[in-house]
């Protein structure tokens, strides 16, 4: 028998999107502190931070990330051992790191891990409720990890809550604390050995022997991420790995309270204001852009590649029945995995449009004029219409498909044709490349604008447009704003680019909006929209 819902009331809608606009309004208070701090520096300034930053930096800091991404895959395989339903490591790291390349982007962990998890984990004969177990004990290791950290920095460096104004021996106190709820909890095993009952489901407390690993993977993997921003930060004797590690912390835990995703904006000012009383603002943002490029564009890119890879093995026609199997138990992800890597692609072009240039080849003069302006500005219109089509193309929507695959070409074209920027190129480069074979994928029919945004997507898409037109005002803020402004053409007139760009995508973005709004009103009342499972809703399906 189907199973169907009643469509959502207009109180359940107005509390869904309300809470997307409260989060959307701790953004902005976030950026407003990261003005306030930074209001001393400029682009240049982050620039030569950069610049200061080695080699052999980024070398450790891309080792310290990939060996952090090795322990978040132990957090499923742990899980499953709790759950006694033992996996190949090779699905379970596979599984694990595309989950989490894409959660650490776009936020929302408990939800999209949850669905990847289903997708890939459901082949294999876990149910949805033990995939929602998985998730769970994945998010209480975490946490405990989170938990860990700062009673362990307390106990061994006292004065690194001084930017909390936390007397040493009150640190040492509260570590001590701490660290004896977290003894409880790893030996609550001993005597919680009935199952909990949630919601009707069973829910077996940890044996001590997992509660004790489950504390040192989240300790190891939080301080393996601490230190890969350390790494990225510019050589200073200021500021100690226990400052970034403090720091880190109670950035992560602000930006899992805002639900902003990725913490964009929460989690850069809290780190910002912590450690700028040691170390300059300008060095503290090169450090934090560099870190989002390492520990979260590059595994996304990675985990794309990987999927695309695998539809295009699935098409040749010399395939084997084993990569048949893996292909079939990949294929339901493909669709969000790739909406992710579109998503965050055109957040990258938004971003890169919103800087000034740092130089031109030579062999750019006045009547390269013209190309300069029409990369710009189409760089910048698909970058958002890849923000808004990314959630069509988790739908399997063909014509979002073929959109996406235009608009990609047309981003990684208007970086070369601006000048041969290739770096800015490769990342919507790669993600063409990894579209492309996945064709198949995107069988559905149907119009885009019949697919309104949901919660999730609607507040991944305000902090991407909301941020990106932040720092385009924050690159250009020493520039005196006039009419004559918007008319000025000329090879470094980057302010005038952006402030052109910004309204073509401020009127896209609307007309997008206005578009949806009138396609859900004109809707016949009973007309139900087609969701993407979730792993409950999913397993409902399946009974």
């Amino acid at each position: 028998m189907a199973h169907t819902e009643s469509p959502p009331t207009w109180t359940q809608r107005l509390l869904r999107y309300g809470t997307g606009v409260l989060i959307l309004a701790l953004l902005a208070g976030a950026l407003v502190i990261l003005n306030r701090w930074l209001e001393q520096y400029s682009v240049a300034d982050i620039r030569q931070a950069l610049n200061r930053i080695t080699g052999v930096q980024l070398l450790a800091a891309s080792a310290a990330a990939a060996v952090s991404y090795w322990l978040l895959t132990l957090y499923d395989l742990l899980a499953l051992r709790h759950l006694r339903r033992p996996l190949p490591y090779r699905w379970v790291a596979f599984t694990a790191f595309t989950s989490y390349a894409f959660s650490h982007s776009l936020g929302f962990a408990s939800i999209i891990g949850a669905t990847v998890r289903y997708r890939l984990y459901a082949p294999h004969g876990l149910s949805g409720v033990e995939v929602a177990q998985v998730t769970l004990f994945v998010v209480t290791t975490f946490m405990l990890g989170l938990a860990t950290v700062m009673p362990v920095v307390m106990l061994i460096d006292p004065t690194a809550l001084k930017a909390l104004h936390v007397p040493p021996a009150s640190a040492t106190l509260l570590g001590l604390a701490a660290l004896a709820i977290l003894v409880a909890y790893a030996v609550g095993g001993f005597w919680l050995r009935r199952p909990l009952r949630v919601f009707g489901h069973a829910i077996a407390f940890p044996r001590p022997s997992i509660a004790v690993r489950q504390l040192l993977l989240g300790l190891c993997d939080l301080s393996l991420a601490a230190l890969v921003l350390y790494l990225c930060l510019p050589p200073s004797d200021a500021v100690s790995y226990a400052d970034v590690l403090v720091a880190f912390g109670l950035a992560l835990v602000a930006g899992i309270i805002s639900h902003v995703p990725g913490g964009l904006g929460v989690f850069d000012a809290i780190v910002l204001v912590s450690l700028t009383p040691a170390m300059p603002g300008n060095d503290v943002m090169a450090g934090l852009l560099v870190f989002r490029l390492i520990y979260y564009l590059a595994p996304l890119v990675i985990a794309g590649l990987m999927f695309g890879g695998v539809e295009a093995f699935q098409a040749r026609r010399r395939i084997g029945g084993l990569s048949r199997g893996i292909s079939a138990a990949v294929s339901p992800a493909v669709p969000l995995v790739l909406a992710a890597c579109i998503f965050i692609t055109g957040a990258f072009l938004l971003f890169s449009r919103a800087t000034p240039e740092e130089t031109l080849p030579a062999p750019f003069d006045a009547t390269a004029l013209p190309l300069v302006e029409m990369s710009h500005f189409t760089g910048s219109v698909a970058g958002v219409l890849l923000i808004l089509l990314a959630h069509a193309v988790q739908r399997r929507l063909h014509a979002a498909w073929v959109l996406s695959l235009i608009l990609l070409a047309t981003g990684c074209a208007s970086a070369l044709l601006k000048g041969g920027d290739w770096p800015e190129a490769i990342v919507p480069g790669l993600i063409f490349l990894a579209l492309l074979p996945a064709r198949k994928e995107f069988h559905r029919r149907g119009n885009i604008l019949r697919n309104p945004l949901t919660p999730s997507w609607f507040i991944a898409t305000g902090v991407a447009l909301a941020s990106a037109f932040w720092l385009g005002l924050f690159s250009y803020k020493h520039i005196a704003f006039s009419d004559e402004l918007w008319w000025h053409f000329t090879l470094h007139g980057d302010a005038s680019r952006f402030l052109r760009a910004s309204v073509a995508v401020g009127v896209i973005a609307l007309g997008a909006a206005l578009a949806h709004l009138v396609s859900a009103a004109s809707r016949d009342p009973e007309e139900r929209e087609e969701k993407p499972p979730g792993p409950l809703t999913a397993a409902r399906r399946t009974d």
